[in-house]
């Protein structure tokens, strides 16, 4: 099959803004993937860190709001964005704009001549002239090397876990200070493990007083994407200008907006619960039996059934296992963050990342969902007018 079009790779928040911007301006466009596969990976009973200002997927016409679908079907304001409840939303909105999703993977993305080739899974091949890489963050997962060597049935990352009942009376460590890290803590001590989360550093609660105590004062503070600190968040929140910013200006903006924190409203399921160990690294790990020997750098040593690797995502486009090693070599990057211009496109010509393989260039409101807006405009008016 040959399509002289715009194809999007990954069915995600990024994938489906993108999309729904390119549909509405008539322009041939293929999405793959499963839509919001990702995030069905979840914990069902999960909440997420950003408030309801900032979980609205951007289309072009700004019809479909998270707030506008709260208020269709008669859902009030909570104190958290339930993950159901996003997915439902998520769910809506792709039926509305992007009801053609193709549900196969893409096993190949390679350059053919001056355009894109790809193979698909089920074994059809696409030919585009324009890619639009937004698969997200589960090929990112970030092990540290004290696991690195552990069997899947002693130690994990948090994105494999959407159920925790399985650690029912076991003895589990939790590695990381951020959200995920305090998220997996709280739900594997309500499924009944034996839980200690261990920090390399301290353990920061988000504490944003001037968003609590200021009324609609607020918003002089923080804009409605409400990513990063007090008055930086409105750098942040707007990526094109954030690009033009300084490097190292970008990069201790970004370093201070997304530094392991956690959310105040976690406390009360954390705080005499749970065993939390901060200021301290786990020098190595041991695999004895069915059970995991860890040593600490503070000399004292943990004998415990599972570690759940609470430690993030580290984006790097070389870990994208489809895009073929030739079309890699042109991708021109540093610390695995492809240099994009203000199109979000690579240095090889229309092949564009949104998300957060955009992060090093626009900031870290693009590893978010309110990120969405700025790359679905940019990328489809970049389209439009090279055409």
């Amino acid at each position: 099959m040959r399509q002289d079009t715009v194809v999007i790779i990954g069915a995600g928040p990024y994938g489906l803004s993108v999309a729904a911007h390119l549909k509405a301006q008539k322009i041939p466009t293929l999405i793959f993937g499963k839509p919001m596969e990702f995030w069905r990976t979840m914990p069902p009973t999960m909440y997420l860190k950003s408030p309801w200002s900032s979980v609205t997927i951007s289309d072009p016409a700004h019809a479909y709001a998270f707030g506008y679908f709260c208020k269709m079907h008669k859902i009030s304001k909570q104190g958290q964005v339930p993950v159901q409840l996003f997915l439902k939303y998520s769910q809506w909105f792709q039926q509305q704009n992007v009801p053609d999703v193709d549900q196969t993977y893409v096993k190949l993305l390679a350059l053919d001549g001056k355009d894109f080739h790809l193979d698909l899974a089920d074994g059809r091949s696409v030919k585009a002239n324009r890619v639009v890489v937004a698969t997200g963050l589960s090929s990112f997962a970030l092990i540290p090397d004290f696991a690195s060597h552990l069997p899947p049935t002693l130690a994990s990352h948090t994105q494999q876990h959407a159920d925790f009942s399985g650690f029912k009376e076991k003895s589990v460590v939790v590695v990381g200070s951020g959200q995920s890290a305090f998220e997996a803590a709280a739900l594997l001590y309500e499924a009944g493990a034996r839980v200690e989360l261990i920090a390399r550093g301290s353990i920061i609660w988000i504490n944003r007083r001037l968003y609590r105590y200021t009324g609609p004062a607020k918003h002089i503070f923080y804009p409605p994407s409400d990513v990063g600190p007090a008055g930086i968040s409105w750098v942040v929140a707007f990526p094109l200008l954030f690009k033009n910013l300084p490097e190292k200006t970008r990069v201790a903006i970004d370093a201070r907006s997304i530094r392991p924190a956690v959310a105040r409203w976690m406390r009360p399921r954390i705080e005499g619960r749970i065993s939390i160990t901060p200021n301290t690294s786990i020098v190595s790990a041991m695999a004895q039996e069915q059970e995991v020997y860890l040593k600490l750098s503070d000399g004292t040593t943990r004998q415990v059934d599972h570690v759940i690797l609470g430690t993030g995502y580290k984006p790097d486009v070389q870990a994208l296992p489809y895009i073929d090693s030739l079309l890699l070599q042109q991708v021109h990057e540093r610390n695995g963050y492809p240099f994009l211009n203000k199109w979000f496109e690579s240095s090889v010509p229309h092949l564009y990342f949104p998300g957060s393989l955009s992060g090093y260039d626009f900031g870290p409101l693009c590893r978010h969902i309110a990120g969405t807006g700025a790359p679905a405009h940019q990328i489809t008016h970049h389209t439009m007018v090279d055409d």
